[in-house]
Order: C-alpha cells, then sequence, then structure tokens
C-alpha cells in the first residue's frame, strides 16, 4: 500500500522525495517491531509480586532468584506483528535504497 501510494506520488515529486518518505516510513515499522519484541522481554521480571485475591498476605514479597532467572533468561519472542513490521520496514528501506541509487 505504502508502495503503490508513493508510485502514485511520483505524479508531483521525485524519486529522490519518494525514497526518503520510503525510508522514514522503513524506520518507523523497524522502531514498531522493536517494541512488539520489547513488550515481550520480560523487562520487569524480579521485582516484588502483587498479591492476588483470596491470598493471604505473604511473607516474603520477593520472588526467587531462579525463578526470575529461568524468565529473564528465556528465548527471544519475536511475535507476528513484529515479524510483519520487520519484512515491511526492511523491504521499504532496501527499496528506497535501490530508488535513490537507481534515479539519482
Amino acid at each position: 500500500m505504502v508502495i503503490l501510494a508513493g508510485l502514485l506520488a511520483l505524479i508531483w515529486v521525485d524519486w529522490q522525495s519518494v525514497g526518503n518518505a520510503w525510508f522514514m516510513i522503513g524506520l518507523a515499522f523497524l522502531v514498531g517491531a522493536a517494541g512488539f519484541i520489547l513488550e515481550k522481554a520480560h523487562l520487569l521480571a524480579g521485582w516484588h509480586r502483587r498479591r492476588q485475591k483470596g491470598e493471604e498476605t505473604l511473607e516474603t514479597k520477593k520472588i526467587p532468584v531462579d525463578q526470575v532467572a529461568s524468565v529473564k533468561n528465556g528465548p527471544i519472542i519475536v511475535n507476528q506483528p513484529a515479524r510483519f513490521c520487520l519484512a515491511v520496514g526492511v523491504t521499504l528501506i532496501g527499496l528506497s535504497i535501490l530508488v535513490t541509487l537507481v534515479f539519482k
């Protein structure tokens, strides 16, 4: 869709402007992919536990170290939206570089 909009924009602007726009949109997609990946990263694992409904008061609020280590050392999860953003971002950046080099 973005590629089609860029090709239609060639009526009013030059190739370099379209390439620059594709590059910036590609960077935005890469930032979005990083956000989706960091969403599943367990960055706050190991902080204090909250009391659940119906649970008595917690004697120790800290989570055991071995549980924190197993969660933090887990694999990096790249979900479907992150894959989509990575694919579109890399495609747009590659296309913008190609357009910039070919149509100087």
